[in-house]
């Protein structure tokens, strides 16, 4: 069952049963979420990251390809990479916003391309301020408990995330995660545009604009 606020661009999906979530049409790439159990068939030229073994391993395999997926998917169009494969159950080794800990499962091959996290959150903690990106973010909650806040101003949806869940946020949606008494541990998908932030503010409207 899917829990969908169409004014943000966000959407909530419990893993229980198989749902698809796909690109907008205005989207700049293309891709498409699987949430529960799919058998998924990837065209020469797409590839796919998904959750195998009990989601205690992270994969990305290269078209052509069908693989089974228990738990997320995602096929990202016109990005064919090697097949890789990662432990889950390491440790988070990098310092993130707020006090929380990361760790780059899929490094980008170069800069802006597709990159596939883990992220644990500490209790009682924000993730981080409220933010957007500029492409989707396909999220897959691991374990632990938490809360996705989205919207702007006084205007927010809060929706409690459970592990197995599947959390698709459409670009420039305004988000952050929170905690109370648990941690949380979620996946994140950044369909491409995994670049530095410095890089992200090097846009005409920023250059040209001087605060008073």
């Amino acid at each position: 069952m899917a829990i969908v606020n169409e004014e943000y661009g966000a959407y909530y999906f419990d893993g229980k049963q198989p749902e698809t979530n796909h690109s907008r049409e205005h989207d700049l790439y293309t891709y498409t979420a699987y949430a529960g159990k799919h058998t998924v068939t990837v065209a020469r030229g797409d590839s796919v990251i998904y959750l195998g073994q009990d989601a205690s391993v992270a994969m990305w395999y290269a078209g052509p390809v069908v693989v089974d997926s228990e738990y997320m998917a995602v096929v990202i169009r016109g990005y064919h990479c090697g097949n890789k494969s990662m432990d889950l159950k390491q440790a988070v080794n990098l310092p993130y916003v707020n006090g929380c800990a990361t760790r780059q499962l899929f490094p980008p091959e170069r800069i802006g391309d597709p990159t596939f996290q883990q992220l644990t959150i500490p209790p009682f903690t924000s993730e981080q301020v409220h933010h957007i990106h500029p492409t989707t973010r396909v999220v897959y909650v691991h374990s632990g408990r938490g809360y996705s806040i989205v919207g702007q101003s006084e205007k927010t949806d809060e929706v409690e995330l459970l592990p197995g869940m599947v959390v698709v946020l459409d670009p420039m949606s305004p988000h952050h995660f929170r905690t109370e008494g648990e941690s949380l541990t979620v996946l994140p998908v950044h369909v491409f545009s995994s670049t530095p932030a410095s890089m992200e503010s090097n846009h005409p409207m920023f250059n040209g604009t001087k605060e008073v």
